[in-house]
């Protein structure tokens, strides 16, 4: 029987980066990568609010945070008839992140041929970076509703390159919201083919708002990659508003098995967190198709940040397969992390085998950040060669790390090869990010 590492520590995830305009595109004047934003559930939204009544019950909720109703109605602003100018100014200005989008928005609503150029005047003086994508996102929105020529050129005299593309990409989601054959149009242009793939994140969300069938048909007949991929997330989102049933429906009923992949991959990437239950009732029918393999990796990563032994019984449960393998291995990490000695007694209760591979190496370099010696045990006792290589390897950087000396003492006796001995004394440098547990 292995050691079990008794490790009580916390975990944080210490970075959460907003790159852009939700997930597909932002604005920037540079080349950036682009990140997927995950959203709060509705229901997320719901448990919130009544954590907060009853906080006091039967008192109103009070905080320094203004009751949002009030900041979106804007109806001090409206009463003093401002300029849009006045407007942008007074939302430039403010420094609390909710004042000052719903004052953005009660601005840019307003927005029309007529008062354009007040707001270019204010744009002017706001940089084009990370921190304001958001402002700009909702300019070129409203703006290219009215004016899509008007606001690419704009786009283009901001910014160059990817940069541009991705701005240009935020008018076409107002255009396409607005009239989406006209924009698909401008898209196809060959003049336009170079940076067509980035156009059409913006294309898809807009058109989808609005026409989600003719969404989904124009993104069937484009050429199959990563890119489409990312447009299948859009659908996705949208079906999901109108219920996890009616997504899961429509997934189903994707022809082409590229995109049916995406959808059940964006699907329960969207969903398992707060719905983990309904995910696995849904994919158990599913289990072992090649199209669903990723649903139960994101099932068993997001279930476990909350349930980890509900997610790993469950994947028990299942037929043995990628989706059994996939979904343990991957409730494994947060498992480890989160109770260490009951993810190490279920894994003592196993026989080593394969199958059981994946999971043994995923929870021997958790532990090893804690208990490198314990850790060791676990790499060890891999079966497949290449995989227990690899994986005493890191395991043995991390000890190192953490324990020089006694790493050092236990190498001579370890019947390691010459070669392995020696990445092990010789960690890589670890980023910062890297250090955070």
């Amino acid at each position: 029987m292995k050691t079990i590492s008794y490790i009580h520590s916390w975990w944080g995830i210490g970075t959460v980066a907003l790159l852009g305009f939700g997930t597909g595109y932002f604005f920037a004047p540079k080349e950036k990568n682009n990140e997927e934003i995950t959203n709060f559930s509705k229901d997320e939204k719901a448990r919130n609010l009544k954590t907060e009544n009853e906080l006091n019950p039967g008192e109103e909720f009070r905080s320094n945070i203004p009751v949002i109703s009030d900041i979106i109605a804007s109806e001090p602003l409206r009463k003093k008839n401002l300029s849009i100018k006045e407007l942008l100014l007074n939302a430039k200005g403010e420094s609390n992140p909710i004042k000052r989008n719903a004052a953005f928005s009660t601005a840019l609503a307003s927005l029309n041929e007529e008062n354009l150029d007040q707001a270019i005047e204010v744009f002017k003086s706001l940089p084009l970076s990370f921190e304001n994508a958001q402002e700009y996102r909702m300019l070129l929105y409203a703006w290219g509703q009215f004016d899509p020529g008007g606001a690419i050129e704009y786009c283009n005299s901001r910014a160059s390159g990817i940069g541009a593309g991705f701005s240009v990409a935020g008018v076409l989601e107002g255009w396409a919201s607005r009239d989406p054959g006209s924009a698909k149009e401008w898209v196809a242009n060959p003049e336009n083919s170079g940076m067509a793939k980035i156009y059409n994140f913006g294309l898809v969300r807009g058109w989808a708002s609005q026409d989600l069938e003719g969404a989904t048909a124009y993104v069937e007949g484009l050429e199959k990659g990563d890119d489409v991929r990312k447009l299948v997330g859009i659908l996705t989102e949208q079906h999901n508003k109108k219920g996890f049933s009616s997504a899961a429906q429509w997934a189903e009923g994707l022809i082409d098995e590229k995109m049916k992949e995406s959808a059940f991959e964006s699907l329960s990437k969207q969903v398992s967190r707060d719905r983990p239950e309904s995910v696995a009732n849904w994919l158990k029918s599913h289990a072992n198709q090649n199209y669903a393999t990723k649903s139960f990796e994101n099932l068993g990563k997001r279930w476990s940040e909350t349930n980890p032994e509900s997610a790993v019984a469950y994947f028990e449960e299942l037929p043995e397969g990628n989706a059994q393998q996939k979904g343990i291995e991957s409730a494994m990490a947060n498992w480890a992390k989160k109770d260490p000695e009951s993810a190490g007694q279920w894994l003592n209760q196993k026989e080593p085998s394969p199958k059981l591979d994946p999971a043994l190496s995923t929870y021997a370099r958790v532990v090893s950040n804690e208990d490198g010696a314990a850790a060791m045990e676990w790499a060890i006792s891999i079966t497949d060669q290449k995989l227990q290589e690899k994986t005493i390897t890191q395991v043995g950087q991390s000890w190192y790390r953490k324990d020089k000396e006694s790493v050092e003492n236990w190498l001579p006796e370890s019947g390691l090869s010459e070669k392995a001995q020696a990445a092990i004394k010789n960690p890589p440098k670890q980023n910062w990010w890297q250090k955070l547990r």
